[in-house]
């Protein structure tokens, strides 16, 4: 018997989903979902299919790229109706996934959406405080001793 992070909670589910997009397994991730399901995307429009052979049919060429390791995970964490991951495509853009699941733990509705990426905040050049360059006297011992 394998375990299953997902027989735990439901963070596990959505690492089980993420698995099999990264194992390129069709059939285990099209098994993620409820026969009935239904899925947003935003990425690039507004899309909604409905239907887990629908929903394989849109992730079946992204889940058939070539490694290496085409779906980082960078976050994971509970929200207000189930999961959400953030993850990265490739070398692409951070891609958000929300998930709700039903009692038998398939993903009933799940949207992915572009994520925001906050650029590090850095201090404006004048408010960097530099130190003069102070020359300590070299030694004479090979070790500096």
């Amino acid at each position: 018997m394998t375990f299953r992070l997902h027989d735990a909670d439901a963070i596990g589910l959505a690492m089980d989903w993420l698995e099999a997009c990264r194992s390129q397994q069709a059939t285990a991730f099209s098994e993620r979902y409820a026969e009935a399901a239904t899925f947003e995307c935003e990425c690039s429009g507004l899309a909604t299919l409905v239907g887990r052979a629908r929903i394989l049919e849109y992730w079946r060429p992204k889940l058939a790229a070539p490694p290496p390791r085409p779906f980082k995970l960078e976050q994971i964490w509970p929200d207000a109706e189930g999961v959400a991951l953030v993850y990265r495509y490739r070398e692409s853009a951070l891609i958000r996934v929300s998930f709700r699941f039903d009692r038998a733990g398939r993903i009933e509705h799940s949207r992915c959406r572009p994520e925001p990426q906050i650029p590090f905040a850095r201090p404006p050049e004048k408010a960097i405080r530099r130190e003069p360059h102070i020359r300590q006297p070299a030694s004479k011992h090979p070790f500096g001793g």
